[in-house]
């Protein structure tokens, strides 16, 4: 093997896309440190060499980065040109490659991940296109021994990981590669006969293995079935997720929680893939599906179960004026909430008088009342509740007693915290809270956590 200096592989043994790079290296004889990267704690090197999408498998070659196995491939064959070319010499050849290779990306690796994260009913197009897909790629194949020919290549390279892959995409899609595409899996074999193909592939079983383990970590095994298709990702102090929590109660729903360590820099891969705007907490998955942003997410669920504890009014104005008084909240309580710990001095002033006032007027609405509905604990008091558990914290940065600008709110809550939804739904110890967020203010003071 030749040495070559500062080559590192930022990698996931199991990712069909390292496995192109490691195969094309090995074609290579081109030595290189290889990292194993935890993709729930993604490393800083990782975040730094790829800060758009965040993924393995990134080539960093003399402190430079290079991402995608794609472009991985290609780079390594243009940077080492003189040993075992794998694209073709001509522009056209090397032009049909690169279509092949796409197409394994969107055909064969893309329909091949549905196989194995859609439920049964949802697989069966997911299913149709992947054995099209392998269909396609045999009349490519035709009667050669690689796809470049007599010489093993890019497409090759581009397609080879399925082999280890097969029997995971075979048992959660319930076929036969062997009777789909017999003259595939004679390819893959001869393929599985190069050193640098079976030093680089993983044992098909160890795969599969693992491809359960995460199905279960994403709540797509049975524990989804027996929760409504239901997974919140939330992080425990965040107010918007308590709402999320309470609302999910209310209805007598069972779920999957993930909690998502949103203080730190390396979110979660299901986290960014199911949020790729803001990358935050809470994010409701509902089938597969994402719904972002707390209000929204109990609004979704009172339409889809409406059947169940009915948190918005049924008349189209009382809707307005609980969403009205809900974007209230949002803007004039937790928003501020968060300046009276965030900020000093005469700003930080500015908004605990802002706070205060807000305190009042939400008096004013609730009046004598014992929820904001009536006498139905509804969307309003969902939204507002979480203060009960931030309150020690505005006041203690604040510098005021919330009992005595608002008595009545402080009756409501305590009135709120005798339900069963809000009290099981994990609002934390106000001092848990409050130590948070002295840790943040402390180590983190730049950092929106919520």
């Amino acid at each position: 093997m030749a040495e070559t200096k500062e080559l590192v592989l930022l990698n996931c043994w199991a990712s069909p896309y390292g496995m192109r790079c490691r195969i094309a290296l090995a074609e290579k004889r081109v030595e290189y440190e290889h990292k194993d990267e935890n993709l729930m704690e993604k490393s800083p090197l990782l975040l730094q060499s790829n800060p758009v999408h965040k993924k393995i498998p990134v080539l960093v070659h003399g402190g430079k980065p290079v991402c995608e196995s794609l472009v991985i491939v290609q780079y390594v064959d243009e940077a080492w040109p003189d040993r075992a070319p794998l694209l073709p010499a001509d522009a056209y050849g090397r032009a049909q490659a690169r279509f092949w290779a796409d197409f394994v990306d969107k055909k064969i690796f893309e329909c091949g991940t549905k196989l194995w994260m859609l439920k049964k009913e949802a697989q069966g197009e997911a299913k149709k296109e992947f054995t099209e897909g392998l269909k396609l790629l045999e009349g490519e194949l035709g009667e050669k021994k690689y796809f470049g020919g007599d010489t093993f290549g890019f497409v090759d390279v581009a397609l080879v990981p399925l082999m280890a892959w097969f029997r995971t995409y075979e048992s959660f899609g319930s076929f036969s590669a062997e009777t789909e595409a017999p003259k595939l899996v004679a390819w893959g074999k001869r393929c599985m006969e190069r050193e640098s193909v079976a030093m680089s592939l993983p044992d098909p079983g160890k795969v599969y293995e693992f491809v359960c383990f995460m199905r279960k970590m994403f709540g797509l095994g049975s524990a989804m079935a027996e929760t409504n298709g239901l997974m919140l990702l939330n992080f425990w102090p965040s107010p918007h997720g308590m709402r999320c929590r309470v609302a999910l109660a209310e209805k007598g729903l069972k779920y999957v929680y993930r909690e998502e360590e949103s203080i730190m820099e390396c979110k979660s891969r299901l986290l960014v893939k199911s949020d790729p705007v803001r990358m935050r907490v809470p994010v409701l998955l509902h089938d597969g599906k994402p719904v972002c942003e707390s209000l929204i997410i109990v609004q979704y669920l009172d339409e889809v179960w409406p059947d169940r504890a009915p948190l918005l009014p049924a008349d189209p104005y009382g809707r307005a004026k609980a969403r009205y008084w809900a974007d209230f909240i949002d803007k004039e309580i937790f928003e501020c909430g968060l300046k009276l710990w965030k900020l000093e001095g005469e700003k930080q002033d500015e908004a605990r008088d802002q706070f205060l006032r807000a305190l009042k007027i939400l008096e004013g609405e609730l009046g004598e009342k014992k929820y904001f509905g009536g006498d139905t604990f509804g969307f309003v008091d969902v939204t507002l509740v979480p203060v009960v558990a931030w309150y020690r914290t505005y006041e203690l940065f604040g510098s005021f007693r919330t009992e005595m600008h608002a008595p009545r709110l402080m009756a409501w809550g305590k009135r709120c915290l005798e339900r069963e939804s809000v009290a099981m739904s994990s609002l934390p110890d106000p001092h848990k809270v409050h130590q948070f967020v002295r840790f943040l203010r402390n180590k983190k003071p730049g950092l929106q956590p919520f």
